[in-house]
């Protein structure tokens, strides 16, 4: 576990059910802002790894070169639109169809935090009131937002891993943004191995009852326990 002025953080990372781990994920201090990211290659697609691995990668390099001049919300922007344009064109040179999602935050001192999301893996903002999460952009998604399926019955849909975004696969992506403010919650990260199986309520009780790192092994536990057979990847940073 890291302590970095105030905010707590721990990152843990599990294959599940599969041989190869796809998933990749990044914590840090990046020129007075912390930046979190959990990266989830394709399942079926040909290398998933590597580009879950270039959307970290690329996210790192662009804050790094871009932050404080230029504002949170452009520089994630600016990360995942650089990531798609650097994996399509990997594909395109190697005839492969590597995809990836990400779900970024770019958190400042006060603990005001701007989210990117391409795709379902999600960011989690907890308190011992509320859940509030990003919009996984899938198909399951849009059922759910139409009223005809309730979040509980989108756990065991059998399209929930049907994507309607992903980077790389396209020469465009379209990148959910959002800005929220972290107000002495709990900020969790976590690619689908996790909320795919293990409902908010649990994900909120295990997260507010201990500190980072052991809350990133009891949901990583929870998820196993869930019958989770894809790569879980987790973060957990609080005050």
């Amino acid at each position: 576990m890291k302590e970095r002025s105030g905010l707590r953080y721990a990152a843990m990372s599990d294959t599940g059910g599969r041989e190869q781990n796809e998933d990749a994920y990044f914590t840090g201090r990046i020129n007075g802002y912390h930046v979190f990211a959990v990266a989830d290659g394709l399942g079926g697609h040909a290398c998933g790894e590597v580009a879950s691995r270039m959307a970290v990668e690329i996210l790192e390099e662009t804050a790094g070169k871009d932050l404080p001049e230029t504002g949170p919300a452009t520089v994630l922007e600016r990360a995942f639109q650089r990531t798609n344009t650097a994996i399509y064109a990997y594909n395109r040179e190697n005839g492969l169809n590597a995809g990836t999602t990400l779900s970024a935050a770019i958190v400042n001192e006060s603990g005001r935090c701007w989210i990117g999301t391409v795709g379902d893996s999600r960011m989690h903002i907890i308190t011992p009131a509320s859940v509030w999460h990003t919009r996984d952009q899938n198909y399951v998604q849009g059922l759910v937002a139409a009223g005809v399926i309730t979040p509980a019955e989108a756990m065991s849909h059998p399209g929930k891993n049907i994507l309607t975004q992903a980077l790389g696969l396209a020469a465009r992506v379209q990148v959910d943004l959002d800005e929220r403010d972290l107000a002495g919650g709990v900020l969790v990260l976590s690619s689908d191995g996790l909320h795919d199986y293990v409902p908010a309520s649990a994900i909120r009780e295990i997260v507010l009852a201990g500190d980072p790192d052991t809350a990133c092994r009891r949901l990583l536990e929870a998820a196993r326990d869930a019958a989770s057979t894809d790569n879980t990847t987790v973060i957990v940073a609080k005050p």
